[in-house]
């Protein structure tokens, strides 16, 4: 077995372990002193004693979180989701230094803070500030996957923080467990469908299934319990709240997850706007094929079939793999609708009868790494993102690439 530490040890010769403060099925976590600034962090590591699962998947979940959490690091991180530190070994067992997030699980803060919450502006503020941390993660190609009351920190003032990242991953295209979506090691009414019976179904996995799991969230904190049920309404199960609240969650959490709101950002307006009504959508068509699809801000379009994260609408590529697994996301701000470049080649609008360039700053530093022209034809760096119009040309790659698409604003 592992060598596992306790309290008094320090690791790496700078992180002195305090007080233990509990275990998971794959860490464990000790307050920690670090030596050299005199701040206190949260020092996790393997959970070899204390856990059921074998050693092999103890280090792989463990090493998911750790990948995931230098990810959002190097995304810039965001205030609703901890903090990653540092990583560093002590007798060739890995540790992760992170955030010492203030306040309790959200199961023993609403005990603590005399819940369930009867405040909906505070359930919904809860919600909005969830809804935003997870559309952050999605931006960045991350499904947390494992929401669910001990995996939230909330403060006494009610702000929440999302923490544990053993179970994120990218945006699985299925349930298939030789691709690694095995789902989660423990089921519950917080876990969409697809997501609990992963190595059963064949049924996306993606930002909808973080969504399910908000709205669970929000029906925990409005009654102190949840039905293993979907397509909850609030006052079906005796809680009491504004009717938008509740037909919200009732959305939120359907079986189906064409039904529910298609991502994060999207549930995070309607909880802004105090309004069910999800946001008009616009809609792009492929020329080559004459599909239409619907888009919702925050909605990301890919190849299809890639190795890589599945985008929310996926398209086949043609000409092999120049298109990025997630190649664009739409955004909206007012009712300006915007183009973000997501790939290393690049996106092309049209606008009369000049193209404009959009590329991501991955897809930039990777040109300059080459060698090779970042400009554009005027001398210029491209811009991540632009404006879009109705009636505007989207062309994949490079205008003679062949995957080409309008965008429609509604």
């Amino acid at each position: 077995m592992p060598w596992e530490p306790e309290a008094d040890d320090v690791i790496a010769g700078r992180y002195e372990l305090e007080e233990f403060l509990g275990q998971g099925g794959f860490a464990k976590a000790y307050r920690a002193l670090d030596r050299t600034t005199g701040e206190t962090v949260v020092v996790k590591h393997p959970n070899y004693t204390g856990s059921q699962n074998d050693q092999s998947v103890i280090e792989e979940y463990f090493e998911k979180e750790a990948e995931t959490l230098q990810r959002i690091a190097a995304a810039g991180g965001h205030e609703y989701v901890m903090d990653l530190y540092d990583t560093v070994r002590e007798r060739d067992i890995p540790f992760l230094v992170v955030e010492l997030v203030e306040g309790e699980e959200i199961d023993t803060a609403i005990e603590k803070y005399n819940a369930p919450m009867t405040d909906d502006d505070q359930v919904r503020q809860v919600g909005i500030k969830l809804a935003d941390a997870m559309g952050f993660l999605h931006e960045n190609e991350i499904v947390y996957r494992d929401l669910k009351p001990e995996n939230v920190m909330l403060a006494e003032d009610g702000t929440p923080t999302l923490i544990d990242f053993n179970t994120a991953t990218g945006f699985d295209s299925t349930g298939d467990p030789s691709t690694g979506n095995q789902g989660t090691t423990i089921l519950g009414p917080f876990k969409p469908r697809e997501v609990a019976e992963a190595s059963r179904t064949d049924v996306r996995q993606g930002p909808w299934s973080d969504v399910y799991s908000i709205g669970k969230i929000l029906l925990y904190l409005l009654k102190g319990s949840v039905p293993k049920k979907d397509g909850v309404n609030p006052h079906d199960f005796g809680a009491e709240c504004a009717d938008y609240l509740a037909e919200i969650v009732e959305r939120a959490t359907q079986s189906d997850y064409r039904h529910r709101y298609r991502n994060a950002t999207v549930l995070r307006d309607v909880l802004e706007a105090r309004d069910p009504t999800p946001p008009s959508t616009a809609t792009i068509r492929y020329s080559q094929t004459g599909q239409e699809f619907p888009v919702e801000p925050g909605d990301t379009l890919g190849r299809e079939g890639a190795d890589g994260p599945a985008a929310s609408i996926t398209i086949e590529d043609p000409q092999g793999d120049h298109i990025s697994s997630v190649q664009i996301q739409f955004e909206k701000a007012g009712d300006a609708w915007y183009l973000v470049d997501k790939s290393l080649n690049g996106t092309y609008v049209q606008r009369g009868s000049g193209w404009k360039w959009v590329l991501s700053g991955d897809g930039r530093e990777r040109l300059k790494e080459k060698g090779e022209d970042h400009t554009d034809r005027h001398g210029e760096e491209p811009p991540e993102s632009m404006q879009l119009n109705d009636g505007d040309f989207i062309a994949l790659v490079h205008p003679t690439y062949g995957v080409n698409l309008t965008f429609e604003a509604e």
